[in-house]
């Protein structure tokens, strides 16, 4: 296993089968075992096989719509065709480093609604498009028609010969046009996972090989980095091993663990495996996995393109971490290789690590390694990794400096590395060994609180799994919690301080969101409405070319799309309008959504952003404030009154979070002077809220705005710890008349007006301000405290 730094540690090997090949060198294993040379290919296939032919990631993408041609969908999720009114999809690749004459040129693009007509791809002369600005009106003209996809089905990769547009190295511009009459979808660059992919195959190198459907294999410029969510820096990062079920049995003990993981013996293959793992990171704000990995085709490299697949739609990012070099001093040659194998399979995935654009790898070190080895990685990163290096005696003095430096010493409590890394352990047991690092929970708090009181840029968790030498801090029936994620990883989740584990939320949702996803304003906004998109209605556009100039989070209360929230409403209805705040939508569940069984439409769409499945309820902070996605659909989660799951974790959830303003929103209103009147189902709900102290509740359900006064949980005026509510179900699908006087403690009241609610958070107060749409003469603003 890995050693700990200490000057005993000792590495036993184990056999290893790989592929067809019998066995290759693992040195953290035990047993004896052939030491491939260095550089070689360890599944025996030809010294130089065929490199994968490279694709190249897109620099902008965007559509148009003739019957809106000033409109811009430049950060559209996806993109869209049509023949009547037109809509036009525009890509634009940059091409660098095709060696000799291209042989083929094929565009793939990842088809979201189906067509049996598919589309047509045409050269556009012009290259000067701006994302940002074009719409139909100033759209550069397209030429003759170059290939056609055919028919296809949704969530489906199309593909299209696309070789007389494409002539080597340099910057070129493709349209999407169709003749059908039905609009179809496709996934953009701005969705992350699966973006559209230029596969260029020359003369020269020879390539053979194209980029799988959903694996990226593409390859950033350095000039031009890949437009993606990252963690920023500060991050907090966790070592991760991808080798079971091989490394439970070592050393002729099986299980090779002196604990008892809560998942059983688990194979790491296994996507679901994978997926809970990812879950339980990010409950504990690790926002990068370290992953080990033993070269070119071995069982780590193979799961590789599984773990990336699982982080593609999250904020969740993995990097690896390089172990050749410690079992012995790869070549320079040999290195190199490995880095540019690394880039061109993994390092534009969504869910890579990348700082600046540049893919990030880890490397290991042996207890030998000295100056010598910061010079082999110097000279052979010629492909723009961003390297960190592990630590030894004076590598601060070394001439050749890499991007980072690291330490890994699971027997060590923690370690400082100035501002490169902080590491910290929660203990040291190696299976058939006495313990060398003692576990101890008040200890592994104090330690992630200096840990971030560090600020150094990685701050690393040794380890999430590595059972063998007993560094995990996966759950285990050993360290077991309310939560299901384990003490030390609820430790972590409460930044090692003592309040309340969190209760588990949706994973994207548990994150406060990036600056990248909402914006940038000079004070956190939240802004949206309910009752939002049908596809008779234009109401919706009106409004979305409101929130197209408000930064922030975009909340969206429920029945978004009409009348029934399939699919194909989404795609259709919701998508061209307000879809294109995707990225940065936290929504709540209506009950059109319930009308296709277990909003299953509402819930593919918005995918983790909406909550788990079968719940609907999550919450995230936002800066000083603390924000609450409660289900109202009660029928469907098993209540909403005292006691129930939901109600349960809502007191769980706002307990750890007790000094935050608090703001919640929901679809059925508490109150109401609309059609529908008050909903006394969401009483207990609001009780919680009230007892915690919360500001403001938002609803819709009504399609119209209303704003109350500060109230108690039974409706009574309390202006010291009142609940101010605001009904905003005026999103754009229609409007309803206020049937009769407005009740007890409404404050203000519109039935006319297609609007939104943007809400400016303060530390310590908020400001309200109702946008109505094009029109629209109605306006609402003022302003509150938090408790």
């Amino acid at each position: 296993m890995r050693t700990a730094d200490k000057p005993d540690a000792s590495k036993i090997p184990i056999p290893l089968v790989i592929l067809f090949v019998t066995v290759t060198s693992c040195a953290r294993f035990g047993g004896a075992a052939t030491t491939p040379a260095p550089g070689a290919n360890p599944t025996g296939a030809a010294a130089n096989p065929p490199r994968p032919a490279p694709s190249f990631t897109l620099v902008a993408d965007t559509y148009v719509n003739e019957s809106k041609p000033d409109a811009n969908y430049g950060s559209a999720e996806k993109l869209h065709t049509d023949g009547t009114p037109q809509l036009r999809a525009y890509l634009r690749f940059r091409v660098q480093g095709v060696i000799g004459a291209v042989t083929r040129a094929t565009l793939r693009v990842y088809a979201t609604s189906s067509s049996s007509a598919g589309y047509d791809v045409r050269p556009v002369a012009d290259n000067n498009w701006d994302e940002g600005a074009i719409g139909f009106a100033n759209a550069p003209e397209s030429g003759d028609v170059v290939g056609s996809s055919g028919a296809f089905a949704a969530n489906t990769w199309t593909s299209v010969d696309v070789t007389p547009i494409i002539t080597g190295d340099g910057t070129f511009s493709l349209a999407l046009t169709s003749t059908s009459t039905t609009a179809t979808t496709y996934a953009s660059r701005e969705a992350g996972a699966n973006a559209p992919q230029l596969v260029v195959e020359f003369d020269g190198d020879s390539p053979s090989l194209t980029a799988a459907p959903g694996t990226a294999q593409t390859r950033p410029s350095p000039s031009d980095p890949i437009a993606d969510v990252q963690p920023t820096l500060p991050t907090r990062a966790a070592f991760y091993y991808a080798w079971f079920p091989e490394a439970w049995s070592q050393k002729g003990i099986s299980p090779f663990t002196n604990f008892s993981p809560a998942l059983g013996i688990y194979d790491s293959s296994d996507a679901e495996i994978i997926r809970k793992h990812i879950e339980a990171m990010e409950y504990a704000h690790i926002e990068v996995g370290i992953a080990s990995w033993w070269g070119q085709g071995t069982p780590t490299d193979q799961r590789t393109p599984a773990l990336l697949t699982a982080a593609s739609d999250d904020t969740f990012r993995w990097s690896v971490y390089y172990e050749a070099e410690g079992r012995g001093n790869p070549s320079a040659e040999a290195i190199r290789a490995d880095l540019t194998y690394l880039r061109d399979r993994y390092g534009s995935d969504p869910g890579y690590f990348r700082i600046n654009g540049r893919f990030v790898v880890f490397v290991f070190a042996d207890a030998d390694d000295k100056c010598e080895m910061a010079d082999r990685w110097k000279q052979a990163n010629t492909v723009n990794a961003y390297v960190v290096l592990k630590v030894f005696h004076g590598y601060r003095d070394c001439a050749s400096q890499p991007d980072g430096w690291h330490q890994y010493a699971p027997a060590e409590a923690a370690d400082a590395q100035g501002s490169f890394s902080y590491s910290i352990s929660p203990g040291y047991w190696k299976g058939g060994e006495a313990p060398r690092l003692d576990r101890d929970l008040e200890r592994w708090k104090a330690n992630i609180r200096d840990m971030i009181a560090s600020d150094a840029t990685f701050q690393l968790i040794t380890t999430f799994n590595e059972w063998g030498e007993g560094s995990a801090i996966e759950a285990a029936n050993e360290w077991k919690s309310d939560s299901g994620y384990g003490a030390y990883l609820d430790a972590l989740a409460n930044n090692g301080t003592d309040a309340a584990p969190p209760s588990p939320v949706a994973t994207a949702a548990d994150a406060t969101p990036r600056a990248s996803d909402v914006m940038t304003a000079a004070a956190p906004i939240l802004v949206g409405a309910g009752d939002i998109a049908g596809c008779g209605s234009q109401a919706d556009e009106a409004t979305a070319s409101l929130i197209d100039g408000i930064p922030g989070i975009v909340f969206a209360i429920g029945d978004t799309v009409y009348d029934a929230g399939t699919p194909k409403q989404f795609a259709e209805c919701y998508d061209p309008s307000w879809g294109r705040f995707k990225s940065r939508t936290r929504p709540a569940v209506g009950n059109h959504e319930y009308l296709t069984p277990g909003a299953s439409g509402y819930f593919d769409y918005f995918g983790a952003s909406a909550g788990r499945p079968g719940e609907g309820y999550y919450s995230y902070d936002f800066a000083d404030w603390h924000v609450v996605v409660v289900n109202s659909n009660c029928s469907q989660v098993g209540g909403c009154g005292a006691g129930s799951a939901q109600e349960k974790w809502l007191r769980n959830d706002l307990a750890a979070h007790p000094s935050a303003c608090a703001l919640a929103y929901w679809h059925h209103p508490r109150f109401s002077s609309g059609q529908h009147g008050n909903f006394d189902s969401m009483e207990a709900i609001w009780q919680a809220l009230y007892d915690a102290g919360a500001e403001v509740v938002l609803g819709g359900h009504d399609h119209d705005y209303e704003r109350f006064a500060p109230q108690d949980p039974k409706g009574s005026a309390d202006p010291a710890r009142g609940i101010r509510e605001f009904v905003v179900g005026t999103g754009g699908r229609n409007l309803y008349s206020i049937p009769g006087s407005p009740i007890a403690n409404s404050e203000t009241l519109n039935d006319s007006t297609f609007g939104v609610l943007k809400l400016t958070l303060h530390p310590t107060s908020y400001d309200w301000e109702f946008i109505p749409a094009a029109g629209g003469t109605f306006t609402d603003s003022g302003s509150g405290n938090c408790h």
